[in-house]
């Protein structure tokens, strides 16, 4: 029989400072703690998403160079990193659930990167029963050594046994937060380019009453853009309401949208609010809006002009509601074809957010991932991680299904034993045959003028037409991308 004791994984914690922002050029604290010691598992924990970049670049360093350490990332959000009212609520909160996940770990914390504020909760954490954990520090001169407070004069830091004070404490920190940062849009996860410019216009769309329309593939997380939108808007204490117009009967269109009266036909045996009713002061998404029919479209035009809905047997009704619509068809192309009218097009387009594909979002594959099975290690009471033959797998698949698709992946995987998911864990269902490459007509493909041109386009739709950034995702520079455009004809619109 083995009696030898079951190690304990070594674990590390650190907030992401500034000096660890120039990897791989210049190695800052956290690398350079990793250099003197190995663990197990490194949380990066981080105030503003704005160190999500940094923390992709630490993953990234770290999956080369240190590959038995697995990276996690923990949010500590606090609005501003020197303020001991926000911060310690939020360190405290973000170590409980480091604590949670990993009751056997035996934790090093390195206060070296971060805020003075932010050391000093270390110490509070640390010398008031929080955590056991040993504090280190690094010098250039120095290296890396240990704090300890054996000082006879040392003050004693009580441990708060009170509920009610933590409470208190984290009640504040998240008024504060609600406040200065929608949790909505931090729900949108990424760092890509192309998602941070759906997030800036998300905060420059929250405070108008302009509808929106959401554009991408299915499964890119329209409905988190649309939550987004009303939560973090002036509606957000009334209603947001979601109809998918492609799973309604056609016949039930009308009573679905604008109620009815009991009575007014077959089957209406109450009075019933409709769904712009139920929205009133509030806001309502209108999902696969493209599948939405005409007849139905000129009913939903009359509202979008005047402000008011019809209900069936019953009289004209004036609501107040912000309309968001999204759709993953060519609702330009459903123009022109005559399936949707051209007058409502202008009015429910009037602004639109672009949701890039999975596939074109980089290292947000990882973050969602990590995310995901952060949320089903909660949901199942699991301590479940992802491998890096698993990150491996996910970094190279192109996910057609997007970010539906690996939710399913993930969710199929904590069926196996263990708490490790390895790549042969992470099931994938192809649609099309994938080993066919690439198809090039008999007649033959212009480069120049069919080709470049649909990538220039789609590295401006990603990046809500910012040339710079467009010329960025495709390795360009901007006034080389901009000649380009130029030769082109192409337009920024």
């Amino acid at each position: 029989m083995n009696n030898r004791p079951i190690k304990k994984p070594k674990i590390l914690l650190s907030f992401i400072g500034n000096n660890d922002c120039y990897l791989p050029e210049k190695p800052g604290a956290i690398i350079s703690v990793l250099e003197k010691q190995s663990f197990n598992v490194l949380y990066l924990l981080y105030n503003d998403e704005l160190y999500l970049k940094p923390a992709s670049a630490i993953l990234e360093y770290c999956r080369k160079n240190y590959p038995a350490s697995t990276v996690r990332y923990q949010p500590a959000l606090a609005v501003n990193p020197t303020d001991y009212n926000t911060v310690y609520p939020a360190m405290y909160q973000a170590v409980r659930e480091i604590l949670r996940e990993n009751p056997d770990g035996e934790f090093t914390i390195s206060v070296t990167s971060g805020t003075p504020t932010m050391h000093a909760c270390w110490i509070f954490l640390q010398q008031g029963g929080v955590i056991d954990a040993k504090l280190v520090q690094i010098h250039r001169e120095t290296g890396l050594s240990e704090i300890d407070f054996n000082l006879d004069d040392f003050p004693r830091i009580k441990s708060i046994d009170s509920t009610k004070i933590v409470l208190t404490k984290l009640s504040r920190e998240n008024r504060i937060l609600r406040q200065q940062v929608s949790p909505a849009i931090d729900a949108i996860i990424g760092e890509s380019i192309g998602i941070g410019a759906v997030k800036e216009k998300i905060r420059l769309l929250t405070d108008t009453e302009l509808p929106v329309f959401i554009s991408g593939e299915s499964g890119t997380g329209k409905e988190l853009v649309a939550e987004a939108l009303h939560y973090a808007s002036g509606r957000s204490e009334k209603p947001l309401v979601k109809v998918n117009c492609g799973a309604i009967s056609p016949q039930l269109f009308e009573s679905e949208f604008f109620g009815h009266k009991r009575g007014s036909f077959t089957g209406a045996i109450a009075d019933k609010d409709g769904t712009f009713k139920l929205a009133d002061k509030g806001a309502i998404f209108l999902d696969e809006i493209g599948d939405l029919p005409l007849e139905m479209q000129v009913k939903l035009l009359r509202f979008l002009d005047y402000g008011t809905i019809q209900v069936v047997g019953g009289k004209e009704e004036k609501v107040d509601v912000r309309v968001i619509s999204a759709s993953n068809k060519n609702m330009r192309e459903l123009v022109k074809t005559g399936q949707f009218r051209e007058d409502l097009f202008y009015r429910l387009v009037q602004t639109e957010i672009f949701l890039p594909p999975l596939r074109e979002r980089g290292n947000d594959k990882i973050l969602i991932a990590q995310s995901l099975v952060k949320a089903l290690n909660q949901f199942q009471d699991k301590r479940k991680y992802l491998t890096e033959s698993a990150l491996a797998k996910i970094r190279q698949y192109h996910w057609p299904g997007n970010i539906r698709q690996l939710k399913s992946a993930l969710t199929a995987a904590f069926v196996y034993p263990g708490n490790e998911i390895g790549a042969e864990h992470l099931h994938i269902i192809e649609l099309t045959d994938q080993s066919t490459g690439i198809s090039i007509p008999p007649e033959g493909v212009n480069l120049d003028s069919e080709i470049i041109p649909r990538y220039y386009q789609a590295a401006l739709r990603q990046t809500n037409g910012n040339a710079a950034a467009a010329a960025q995702l495709l390795g360009l520079e901007p006034a080389t991308f901009r000649a380009r455009l130029r030769k082109l004809e192409l337009k920024i619109e």
